[in-house]
């Protein structure tokens, strides 16, 4: 099974399958991008004869998934919806697998950092939705490959019950300090330190970036071969006083219940995008047509707002208490890192934590 961090560095090799030339449709004709007056009508009255449809996606099933779904099915209660949860690095296995058996069971694909493997292999297609037009275009695909879900904010978090809050660090300078020194830790995975990695290049340029990483490699930050989730369960449970690379929304939920964690937003914050995908062939097109609306809407976006996400929509606010770690509600600026800069600083990032923290 792939890790997370073989599949991303797998992308360079991946070959293009494509769909099969039978599945093939006219532009006219194909639901991903018809833009007539009658297209509402023509996608519900393709998915009634369909009659449901499959969703891929990485968000918490329970959480989010399942609310989505149901309010999909409540206002289409002619499309059965269905889904298969899994994290980003089996869902590529899984649409990658269908792909070259020329048989698509997939209809609708929703994660965090496919939208350049998935398109490097040609298995995606362009599709086109009204909705998509509230969100800015710095923020979607030109080509019209993938559209914004949800949005992430990556940061610190501290444990409160071993730092007080005036001794936290209040910026990246103060994780230098020798008396934090073993007390750090860190995923040492793409979406860990090597996201890490690649914000600090970005928002500091590379020379710079690389004297405060040296700095910082020598405060014996501890790898941790797991999700960002687990590294703050291990900070809340004492193991660790910091972190470097937590959601900063898992810190806020989890201090909820009373755990002894409190994030902290570094300036910039570190942002990244999961996507809404279409493959190409779907076995239900018009169905898979009208989720991607459901889900790009206000309505559907909603959704999100409730399971504890951060909507992509610009006019769609995350829940009260997570909005203190939006970036701009709290007057910090946005480190945002696309799915293709994401992709391209990769091999560079993951050779700096090689030569520096790989010991």
């Amino acid at each position: 099974m792939r890790t997370a961090a073989s599949y991303f560095l797998a992308i360079g090799a991946i070959v293009t399958l494509g769909a099969a030339p039978a599945a093939a449709q006219a532009a006219a004709d194909n639901p991903a991008m018809y833009r007539g007056p009658d297209r509402e009508q023509r996608l519900i009255e393709g998915a009634r004869k369909e009659g449901q449809v499959t969703v891929y996606s990485s968000m918490i099933a329970d959480q989010a998934l399942r609310p989505i779904l149901n309010g999909f099915e409540a206002k289409y209660p002619f499309v059965k919806p269905q889904y298969v949860r899994d994290d980003p690095p089996q869902q590529l296995q899984k649409v990658m697998a269908e792909a070259r058996a020329g048989r698509m069971v997939v209809d609708v694909l929703e994660s965090t950092g496919l939208e350049v493997p998935v398109r490097a292999a040609g298995i995606d297609q362009p599709f086109w939705s009204p909705e998509v037009e509230a969100y800015k275009p710095e923020r979607r695909d030109p080509n019209n490959y993938w559209a914004p879900t949800r949005y992430s904010y990556l940061g610190a978090c501290y444990n409160t019950s071993l730092v007080k809050p005036g001794e936290a660090p209040k910026n990246f300078e103060d994780f230098l300090d020798p008396k934090w020194k073993g007390k750090i830790a860190w995923s040492s995975t793409v979406i860990g330190a090597m996201l890490f990695i690649t914000g600090v290049r970005n928002s500091m340029g590379e020379e710079k970036a690389l004297a405060y990483l040296q700095k910082l490699a020598k405060q014996d930050i501890a790898p941790i071969a797991s999700a960002n989730r687990v590294v703050v369960d291990r900070v809340m449970a004492g193991e660790y006083a910091l972190c470097l690379d937590s959601f900063l929304h898992h810190p806020i939920i989890s201090a909820r219940k009373g755990a002894p964690v409190a994030p902290l937003p570094l300036d910039p914050v570190l942002t990244v995008v999961s996507s809404v995908m279409m493959p190409k062939a779907p076995p239900h097109p018009h169905a898979a047509m009208l989720f991607i609306d459901y889900l790009l809407s206000k309505e559907g976006q909603g959704k999100l707002q409730s399971a504890d996400y951060f909507p992509a929509h610009p006019e769609v606010s995350a829940s009260p208490d997570l909005d203190k770690i939006v970036p701009h509600k709290i007057g910090l600026k946005e480190n945002f890192i696309s799915p293709p800069k994401m992709n391209a600083d990769l091999a560079r990032s993951r050779a700096i934590y090689q030569e520096l923290f790989a010991k």
